[in-house]
């Protein structure tokens, strides 16, 4: 056998003779499906066909040296002495990319066979099993197995790429067998039916532990120990990793849901002007000027948040915008920059021409836009507007303020239909970012508990 699968690469193409290279068509959603192809006709052979594992063989037989198991190799399980004698690897057919499993064969001290199947790091073992009914012909649609019926289309066909040993019958290559698994009363079953041949099985899952104690040499069963030992290091951490998220997103929705108003925002209301008409670049707009306060700030170094709003209770925002810019000024910056507001229009002259200070007399900025448009497109009508807006801040000292208020309009609009608010926020953005992190963290640790490895074959 091994001596076949070491010439394979003279295969030829069985319409023609002429020599195969490999290839790829394309499918749907321009999927790449790797086939052999002639050269010479440009016959192509893929999954289906016998030919393609043939040519492939060697794509599937990498990783063959990767298995706790070998030829010869002895071992008692449960009180019972087995010996590996014969494998056989299978592809599944319908996959296009290597998607293989081994069944190695056994013989075991009372001259029975036994199977153990490798597959995704798992090991099953499995026995000879002859049920007390079964038909796999008589309906087209189901087979019947011990009264159960299973449907055929959850069936599946392994295709034969490599084999070894001393085995039950002489396997080929790309030899396709249609594979059947079932679970009754707890119990899991393999019907393999091939040209002549079925083949019924019985068994479960076994542990990694109890198969390097049976079979693995001194070498395996330290690094086995090694490697649990990592893997539930790594578990540990995973859950302190939850704990800290859970704790953190507790304390995000917390502070996400509490807020505290700051009182008197909008008291004291002095209108320094009111739609002053501005042309600029020939366009008309209007200008207004408000001072609001004072009210006090209670606490600083915490996260504020203000929320402007168009009351449109007051005057609707109609196919027009509207633009704002915040200032909030502490009491007694104001004061001593316009004589303790004592003169009107030096205080005006002051914050018309706030940008122009020496000296800033702003604690904070903030700016944004009010829009209602419509509009016609492909869909048809179209209207849509923006009339809220809200910004944060974090003030560094605590006291009385004003805010003043700049409103710039396409319209003449009236003032008192921009409301605005103040409150004290619970600050979620570092929450946000100590969850992600510890979210990742955890989903690091708890993928490493499950397939860290230091053992040369696979371990789910």
């Amino acid at each position: 056998m091994s001596g076949e699968q070491d010439n394979l690469k003279a295969l030829r193409c069985e319409q023609c003779g002429g020599d195969l290279a490999r290839s790829y068509r394309i499918e749907d959603e321009d999927e790449e499906i790797p086939v052999a192809k002639c050269l010479n006709c440009g016959t192509e052979y893929d999954q289906a066909s016998q030919l393609y594992y043939e040519f492939f063989a060697d794509d599937f037989t990498l990783d063959k040296d990767r298995s706790i198991f070998k030829l010869g190799l002895k071992g008692t399980l449960e009180g019972v002495e087995y010996e590996i004698i014969g494998r056989i690897r299978f592809q599944e057919e319908d996959e296009y990319e290597v998607s293989t499993w081994d069944e190695w064969l056994a013989i075991n001290s009372e001259g029975t066979y036994h199977y153990f199947v490798e597959e995704d790091g798992e090991i099953h073992s499995y026995e000879e099993y002859v049920p007390e009914s079964i038909d796999l012909d008589s309906d087209p649609g189901y087979i019947q197995f011990e009264g159960k019926s299973v449907d055929k289309d959850d069936g599946y066909i392994g295709r034969i790429v490599y084999a070894e040993g001393e085995l039950p019958w002489q396997p080929e290559i790309g030899e396709p067998v249609t594979m059947f698994d079932i679970k009754k009363d707890g119990i899991k079953y393999s019907v393999e039916q091939s040209e002549g041949e079925v083949s019924i099985t019985r068994g479960d899952r076994i542990s990694h532990k109890d198969i390097i104690d049976a079979f693995g040499e001194e070498e395996h069963k330290q690094l086995y120990a090694e490697t649990m030992a990592k893997r539930k290091q790594y578990k540990l951490k995973s859950y302190v990793y939850l704990g800290v998220f859970l704790l953190s997103f507790g304390l995000m929705v917390v502070n996400c849901s509490s807020s505290t108003p700051v009182k008197g925002v909008m008291t004291g209301k002095k209108i320094i002007s009111d739609n002053t008409p501005l042309v600029e670049k020939g366009k008309r707009s209007f200008f207004s000027q408000v001072l609001y306060g004072p009210f006090v700030i209670p606490k600083k170094n915490k996260l504020y948040e203000f929320d402007f709003k168009v009351d449109e209770r007051v005057q609707r925002l109609n196919l027009e915008w509207q633009s704002f810019r915040l200032m909030l000024i502490e009491e007694e910056r104001l004061n001593k920059a316009s004589e303790n507001q004592t003169d009107f229009q030096k205080m005006k002259t002051l914050l018309t021409n706030i940008d122009a200070q020496k000296e800033p007399v702003e604690s904070f900025v903030g700016t944004g836009d009010f829009w209602d448009e419509q509009g016609y497109d492909s869909d048809g009508h179209w209207h849509e507007n923006d009339l809220s807006h809200s910004t944060e801040f974090v003030i560094d000292k605590a006291g009385k303020y004003y805010v003043y208020l700049e409103l710039y309009n396409k319209k003449y609009r009236r003032i008192d239909a921009v409301k605005f608010s103040l409150s004290q926020v619970g600050s979620v953005r570092y929450y946000v970012i100590l969850s992600i992190i510890f979210l990742i963290l955890m989903l690091i640790n708890r993928s490493k508990s499950q397939t860290f490895n230091l053992l040369p074959f696979d371990m789910a």
